[in-house]
């Protein structure tokens, strides 16, 4: 299973993290975990490289881990990004169910 946390303060996100594989198939040939990768690899590129955001990002493929953190308060267009990136992993979650991936928001 992939644990996707979004940690927020005043309903800004100041990290985010997805961990573990999702175990849908094989290594490979996983498309759940294909998608929330791409979901959320995307997401920090678009931070960097469009929004210009300053983040931490520490990744490992082993582990499944990708995780972002926000030096700064992020702005309306990096919350968007986020928020999008949200609606995605809810979208497969409600696809291929919570046995996959597993959503929690929380508040610091």
């Amino acid at each position: 299973m992939t644990k996707v946390c979004i940690w927020r303060k005043d309903n800004k996100a100041t990290a985010f993290e997805a961990y573990g594989h999702a175990g849908y198939a094989k290594a490979g040939i996983d498309v759940v975990c294909s998608a929330i990768s791409i979901l959320v690899s995307n997401t920090i590129n678009s931070l960097e490289l469009l929004c210009h955001e300053k983040i931490d990002v520490t990744v490992d493929e082993e582990s499944g881990l990708m995780r972002c953190v926000f030096k700064d308060v992020p702005s309306d267009s990096s919350q968007l990004l986020v928020d999008s990136m949200l609606l995605g992993l809810r979208q497969i979650q409600d696809e291929y169910g919570n046995k996959y991936i597993d959503i929690r928001l929380e508040e610091v």
